[in-house]
């Protein structure tokens, strides 16, 4: 049921994951993030990915299987189910090793990587109205979150889901329409990225470049990256473990300790819960996702018009 697919998707979320696990490594011992260009951290860089990522394959879902109850039913089943247990059992590690949270540390909360969740999940409501509301739902999510985009930028309001919706609008378009996914297309892209963050438009700049790079890649089958698949996508186990992993390292052998020595610590930790995360809870979980036939007894039908 769960074969290794023949591309690299698998391998690039584990690379985003990493980038955000070797950011907030650095911020987390109260040392200055890597910049990739101009206030954009590494670890910002992963997440541009896992949306661009999210974009893409959440679109092939829905398009695949446009039924409401089923949708929602996979998105659940693929985020909630680790999530449930790690939140307590990260309070039972703290609590274990005789933590009251991390006051002394750099940064005090307890799983910061969390905070993207909710913009996740909003990207996947509003792709889900635009698919119910229209045969074009890519082209409305894109031109939707573009122009709140642009509204909060004149408004000089930060708005992070406009900015982290355009990464996954673009993977919706970039699904929805192959030929942007074209040679042609592609540079286009390319060339008009490059020239809006030569001009300090860096977020926008940034949507042109990610997206396509990060689905041009994701849609080759290449060995090395493709056998990444055969252990499992470990990319959520990452995300959702490696920051309270790396402050209780950083509380119980302090702040002024070697980064690489930090980092040695928290990666084969971090990699041993995302490995029991994923096999343990993830793929069994996995296993309930409806399909589009008996979809129908367990969730009941709601007809939407598949977009071509």
């Amino acid at each position: 049921m769960n074969n290794a697919p023949h591309n690299n998707f698998d391998a690039l979320r584990l690379i985003g994951a990493f980038l955000v696990l070797v950011s907030h490594q650095f911020a987390l011992s109260g040392r200055w993030e890597p910049r990739v260009v101009g206030d954009h951290s590494l670890g910002n860089l992963g997440v541009l990915i896992f949306f661009s990522i999210s974009g893409y394959l959440v679109t092939s879902s829905w398009l695949s299987d446009p039924n409401i109850l089923r949708f929602t039913a996979r998105r659940t089943l693929r985020m909630a189910p680790a999530l449930c247990v790690s939140m307590p059992l990260t309070w039972t590690v703290i609590a274990a090793f005789g933590l009251t949270g991390f006051p002394n540390n750099p940064w005090h909360l307890t799983n910061g990587s969390l905070w993207t969740i909710k913009y996740e999940v909003a990207c996947y409501a509003l792709l889900l109205v635009a698919g119910v509301a229209t045969r074009r739902s890519s082209i409305v999510l894109t031109a939707s979150i573009f122009c709140y985009f642009v509204f909060s930028g004149l408004q000089s309001g930060e708005t992070i889901l406009a900015y982290f919706g355009l990464f996954f609008a673009a993977g919706s378009l970039l699904r929805a329409y192959p030929y942007l996914r074209k040679p042609l297309p592609s540079l286009v892209f390319l060339v008009l990225g490059y020239a809006l963050i030569r001009i300090d438009q860096t977020k926008l700049g940034l949507a042109f470049v990610v997206s396509p790079l990060t689905v041009a890649v994701g849609l080759r089958s290449w060995p090395g990256l493709r056998n990444i698949s055969k252990i499992g996508d470990l990319s959520y186990g990452i995300y959702i473990y490696a920051w309270p992993v790396q402050q209780i390292g950083v509380a119980l052998i302090g702040r002024q300790t070697p980064y690489l020595e930090l980092l040695s610590i928290t990666v084969p930790v971090t990699l041993a819960l995302a490995t029991a995360s994923w096999h343990l809870i993830e793929k069994k979980a996995l296993r309930f996702k409806p399909g589009r036939r008996s979809g129908n007894a367990m969730l009941g039908s709601v007809s939407v018009v598949v977009e071509r």
